[in-house]
């Protein structure tokens, strides 16, 4: 995949040089033609599957056919498979166990090898489950990490990948980490969330060239003309190099091999879907964006057809496959029974807006290989419909999301499968609380950091990406108006870190929040989050934005302490509190009052960084406060942070005090929160 993630300039006009004496793609739905799909639940004789116990026959007709008539025979296990640790440490952060183990199929160890690397969470109490993919520029690209060996795989010249002479180089290392890149493999946060992952470099199974292909493993077994009959193809070698790290896992006793996800992305994707379909030690199949020839429907003839598929790639696709070129109706198949091979294990696929990877495709293909999970007593896809983008349609066996953005594997895409993961294979965080209980209804893990306890409530149902709401102050206060327990069912974290409620946002207590932070980010929460400043919490949510705007999606402010000289100094319109003026003395340093209200850091003075960052505010008031009046808070942020061109929504309580806090309906507050979450999330899909 080229680097962040896009589909590189240069390979697109490749494609289109390539193409131009096939038929070309269709993108106009209204020149979609009617077609009929075969049917995965009827066998080839025309015999209609009477009961579920009938399925795994029907399913050995169906990879038969797959691999006779598209992608050619996936060779079977080698007679030999040795292996050798090369390498192991931990990575450069110090949380993660790399082991860099090379695989040979001949007893002398000459010959075709593939260079595995794992990567282990260091602290795991017992085995773990595992992603696993291949990579498209070795393994060297995953991780800044000095130790990791550079490929020696024959690989396609790429300068933004320094790949030159068909070798890659020492200047690649980390590029898939790089700020852009996408993340394409997140070992820290995989790491963080209790997983393994599991990768080599697909140039160590087969070259991705039609010339050259055939100089990979293919060699270990009997010759297949290329090109001709059900000839081994790329695309089924690489298959076969997904089965053979299945094997490897299998000899690895820190990995569950019965919580295992196969991944991987475009053409990569294709030997991820093969591979699932084929072995059912895999636990989960994660196609992602796979493009013709791997998820979409061949006969709805929209996007790449078989004859581009045939002409740019035919090291991808065996020789009975040329037959199909402009004659997609012959099919007696199609990509639907692919995935229905998977069943009945789990299954998630996602789309991106490329008309070429024919998104709406892969939806229906997904919806027609749907009834054989059901036949099989198994919940299908939720959606009846293509969900819109960002809102992923996600059962306990099915599972699809479509988002915005380029070709890749984006860190929202990550969010969405370990959503899925994290239920297929009962994995939760471990917070490593001191106690565990029930808060309105969820479970809420208990710890402390520097003495102060934190609380962390789970959602039932996490959304994707690990949103969270953070209510520095006063989390126990009216969850029903301010949108607390709304938020928990939509699937948001509610944090909170009791620093104190005299702290009043002063540098202990920020320092404090740093902490907890970093602790919620390397458990695997979302990087950004909102942040709830009710009352005087309005002081620490300000501040703490205001020092790290990077990691702030929204700021909801209710009823808020936005300048220390209205309370507890009462020195503008406010009250006064004689404990709180002493605390504040204290905490900040100031020698008197005087140098306190000289300060030049309350929230009001702040907001500079919050605009210059684009955080939309929200704002709920009582207008006859008292206590924290409007006109010395919330009206001077509302004031200043639209002179500054930031965004901030103000509701109005006419007659209301500065109790009850929130709003007697919450929903306007919580689908504001929502719809900047979601923002954020399109803007991570980038």
């Amino acid at each position: 995949m080229p680097r962040g993630g896009r589909l590189s300039s240069f390979l697109f006009c490749a494609l289109l040089a390539s193409s131009a004496a096939a038929r070309p793609p269709n993108y106009d739905e209204a020149k979609v033609a009617p077609y009929a799909l075969p049917d995965p639940l009827t066998f080839a004789d025309g015999t209609r599957l009477a009961a579920p116990d009938q399925w795994p026959r029907r399913r050995a007709e169906i990879l038969a056919l797959f691999e006779d008539q598209m992608y050619g025979v996936i060779p079977p296990p080698p007679a030999v498979l040795r292996t050798e640790l090369l390498e192991s440490g931990e990575t450069p952060d110090g949380r993660v166990i790399r082991k860099q183990i090379r695989m040979w199929f001949r007893e002398d160890r000459t010959g075709p090898a593939i260079d595995w690397i794992i990567f282990l969470p260091k602290h795991a109490s017992g085995p773990v489950p595992a992603f696993i993919g291949l990579n498209f520029y070795g393994n060297q690209e995953i991780l800044r990490d000095p130790e990791i060996r550079v490929t020696g795989a024959w690989l396609r010249d790429d300068p933004k990948h320094f790949i030159a002479g068909h070798r890659a180089s020492e200047q690649s290392r980390g590029l898939s980490c790089a700020p852009g890149a996408g993340q394409t493999w997140p070992v820290a946060t995989l790491a963080a969330r209790g997983y393994a992952l599991v990768t080599a470099c697909y140039g160590d199974i087969a070259p991705d060239d039609k010339d050259l292909y055939t100089n990979g493993v293919q060699v270990l077994f009997p010759t297949s003309v290329p090109g001709a009959g059900s000839n081994t193809t790329a695309l089924a070698a690489w298959a076969w190099g997904l089965m053979r790290g299945m094997d490897l896992i299998g000899r690895e006793p820190a990995i569950d091999a019965r919580r295992v996800a196969v991944t991987g992305c475009s053409r990569l994707a294709k030997a991820a879907l093969l591979a699932g379909a084929k072995d059912e030690r895999f636990a989960v199949v994660i196609p992602n964006q796979t493009g013709g020839g791997g998820v979409p429907l061949a006969k709805r003839d929209y996007g790449e057809n078989v004859a581009l598929e045939n002409k740019n790639f035919p090291h991808w696709f065996c020789g009975n496959f040329r037959k199909y070129s402009d004659n997609e109706s012959a099919l007696p198949f199609d990509q639907h029974m692919l995935l229905a091979a998977c069943a009945p294990r789990k299954l998630y696929v996602s789309s991106f807006p490329g008309p070429w990877f024919d998104p709406y495709g892969e939806f229906l293909s997904v919806k027609a290989a749907e009834p054989v999970w059901r036949f099989l007593g198994l919940p299908g896809l939720p959606a009846a419909e293509w969900p819109a983008e960002m809102a992923p349609s996600t059962g306990t066996h099915l599972g699809y999301h479509r988002r915005p953005g380029e070709h890749g594997i984006a860190s929202y895409d990550w969010s969405c499968y370990l959503a899925f993961t994290d239920r297929a294979f009962n994995q939760a965080v471990d917070w490593q609380a001191e106690k565990t209980d029930t808060w309105l209804g969820y479970t809420r893990h208990r710890f402390t950091i520097n003495g102060c306890e934190c609380r962390v409530t789970v959602p039932k149902n996490p959304r994707p990406g690990n949103p969270w709401v953070w209510c520095t102050e006063w989390p126990d206060a009216f969850t029903q108006r301010t949108g607390t327990e709304q938020l928990l069912a939509d699937g948001f974290y509610h944090l909170h870190m009791q620093v104190g409620t005299m702290s009043l946002g002063a540098p202990p207590a920020l320092a404090n929040m740093e902490a907890f932070y970093a602790r919620i980010v390397e458990k695997g929460l979302n990087p950004k989050g909102t942040l709830t400043g009710v009352s005087r919490g309005g002081l620490y949510a300000y501040r703490f934005a205001a020092a790290h705007p990077d990691r702030v999606v929204c700021i909801y402010g209710d009823a808020p302490v936005c300048d220390f000289k209205s309370w507890p100094l009462g020195a503008t319109q406010g009250n006064r509190d004689e404990s709180g003026v002493k605390a504040l003395l204290a905490l900040y340093g100031f020698k008197d009052e005087a140098e306190a209200l000289a300060y030049a850091g309350n929230p009001v003075d702040r907001l500079e960084p919050l605009a210059r960052a684009g955080i939309p505010l929200i704002h709920v008031i009582g207008d006859a406060d008292t206590s924290v009046p409007p006109a010395s808070n919330s009206a001077l942020i509302e004031q200043r942070y639209k002179a500054l061109g930031g965004t901030i929504t103000v509701f109005h309580k006419p007659e209301g005090g500065h109790h009850p806090h929130g709003l007697e309906d919450p929903t306007p507050v919580v689908e504001l929160i929502k719809s900047y979450t979601t923002r954020w999330d399109r803007e991570n899909c980038k």
